[in-house]
């Protein structure tokens, strides 16, 4: 019977087999850094999400996925709306933010998105940052922010944002 560190070593060298045989992409993947952004309250129509820290760069990495996931249905709308705002706070210009996603609920089906389900925002409609933007360095910042459409704008789910961040060199 195999002991749990015997399967950790056995884990650990099976990464090291992968890296050394040149899969250098699963390694990679097995190596990502997960982060997770919960708004735990629905937030009422009017309100908006001031800009917080969302995940911060462990090391150098890339953004490869960010996922949206509501926790009720979100039907867009052309006048009343919410917009989430993914963006890039570099440590070393942290006064200087660079807008990597932008995702307003503004168009019905296009925008639509059911309860529980993951909506992917590296797609080329909602990744709009410049290609070397999305290459963080150790200490880089992304942020969080939802703003409103309107004074009446949109209710703001109980949700999920996901992140993954792929280690480069």
């Amino acid at each position: 019977m195999a002991t749990p560190v015997a399967g950790i070593v056995k884990a650990l060298v099976g990464l090291t087999a992968a890296a050394a045989s040149g899969n250098e992409n699963e390694a990679r993947k097995v190596a990502r850094q997960h982060a997770v952004h919960k708004t735990t309250l629905a937030v009422a129509t009017n309100t908006a999400i001031a800009e917080q820290v969302a995940v911060r760069a462990k090391q150098k990495c890339r953004l490869v996925a960010c996922h949206f996931t509501p926790g009720a249905a979100i039907t867009g709308t052309a006048t009343d709306f919410f917009t989430i705002l993914i963006d890039l706070r570099r440590a070393a210009l942290p006064g200087t933010p660079v807008n990597l996603i932008t995702f307003a609920a503004d168009t019905p089906t296009d925008d639509n998105v059911a309860a529980f389900a993951s909506k992917d925002l590296m797609t080329a409609t909602y990744a709009v940052g410049a290609g070397a933007d999305f290459d963080l360095e150790e200490g880089d910042v992304l942020t969080f922010e939802v703003t409103k459409s309107t004074a009446t704008g949109m209710t703001y789910p109980i949700s999920s944002v996901h992140f993954e961040l792929e280690p480069r060199t």
